[in-house]
């Protein structure tokens, strides 16, 4: 029963990933494809969480993912098994590191150097307490403000193209990787390190599942009812105060400001939830399969997304020239794809094809 309960879990979770690759993918295709990305009205609003919050959704499932990993470390002296998982962390970071560095020069919104720089701090963290856990998690947020409070937000930015300029500088690349890039160390390490407590809940237990279920669900609704407030109350007739008003208590992802940080928290905690209950409903679904499959190759569809999904669309000339509803479609279409692939793909191979690269890399 405990072997079955733990292969549940992290199926639940594996679940939860396949969900952030198609927020992921769809988001990706709006933001390449769209000429308008606020018409139809019903559609822009359904879109609206797609921003920013399958990122904080991978953060937090890497987190659970390296406590998962550790759950054989000792509280006692270092062992052997605590040494080989901190080598292999730290192997992967630095391989994500690199790769996102050489993602970058194609791709702008690239995370992996996010998750390159977490793992390696993480390495050295798998034996933090649970209060460590949670303060390092508010370390990396308040870090952010404080970064927030003495350097320009917008310094490099042109928000009407969303280009980053110098960012090949030394000064321009470290901001872009530890403050102001479209993820950031400060303040997203900090969803790593939440998954990494939350990796400690029994959430495959019903009774702790369905706590958290409500949480992360009250969480969520809280900061958008707040946002919805605070926006109405305080935006003016000036369009540039209206601006600033989105900007300080909307739920967009850039700047990562409180009810951002806390809405998309909320919606991992619910997806992490729902999931969980959803494996343990339908153990044999095939639909639930296929997604589960397509979560375990996470890394693999991250680049695929990239290089075959918007790659095919530049070739094809429909970048900005197409309608909301065209790039939506686009991007569910491409995750239905993945799923089926990687449907077949899990029937004759355990990892998908960077997954067993990675392994090979670093282990």
């Amino acid at each position: 029963m405990i072997e079955q309960a733990t292969r549940q879990r992290i199926v639940g979770y594996d679940l939860a990933r396949s969900i952030a690759i198609f927020g992921m993918v769809v988001h990706h295709c709006v933001m390449a494809m769209a000429a308008d990305e606020h018409h139809p009205r019903w559609l822009a609003l359904l879109m609206a969480p797609f921003d920013g919050r399958p990122a904080a959704l991978f953060m937090i499932l890497a987190g659970v993912g390296i406590t998962l990993r550790s759950r054989k470390v000792s509280n006692d002296a270092a062992t052997e098994v605590e040494l080989q998982e901190r080598r292999i962390l730290r192997r992967r970071g630095l391989v994500l590191l690199a790769l996102g560095f050489l993602n970058l020069l194609i791709w702008p919104g690239d995370i992996l150097r996010i998750y390159g720089v977490s793992l390696l701090i993480a390495a050295e963290m798998i034996r933090a307490s649970n209060r460590q856990m949670l303060l390092l998690a508010l370390s990396f947020v308040i870090g952010f403000f404080v970064l927030l409070s003495l350097m320009n937000y917008e310094q490099n930015w042109d928000w009407r193209t969303l280009t980053y300029h110098n960012l090949w500088t030394l000064s321009g690349s470290l901001r872009n990787l530890f403050y102001d890039g479209f993820r950031s160390i400060f303040p997203w390490t900090g969803f790593l390190f939440f998954g990494m407590w939350l990796g400690r809940q029994d959430l495959a237990d019903p009774g702790t599942n369905r706590r958290w279920l409500i949480v992360g669900l009250s969480v969520m609704i809280s900061a958008e009812v707040i946002s919805l407030i605070c926006v109405s109350l305080l935006s003016g007739g000036d369009s540039q105060r209206q601006e600033e008003i989105h900007a300080l208590f909307g739920t967009g992802s850039m700047p990562p400001l409180p009810l951002f940080l806390s809405g998309a928290g909320g919606l991992a905690i619910l997806v992490i939830t729902v999931s969980i209950r959803l494996t343990n409903v339908w153990p044999k679904s095939r639909i639930i399969a296929s997604l589960v499959a397509t979560g375990q190759m996470a890394l693999t569809w991250y680049f695929a997304h990239i290089y075959l999904g918007l790659g095919t669309i530049v070739v094809l000339e429909l970048v900005g020239n197409q309608s909301l509803e065209v790039a939506v479609m686009t991007g569910v279409a491409f995750f239905v794809f993945a799923a089926l692939a990687s449907s077949l793909w899990k029937r004759s191979y355990r990892f998908g094809p960077l997954e067993w690269a990675m392994r090979q890399l670093a282990g």
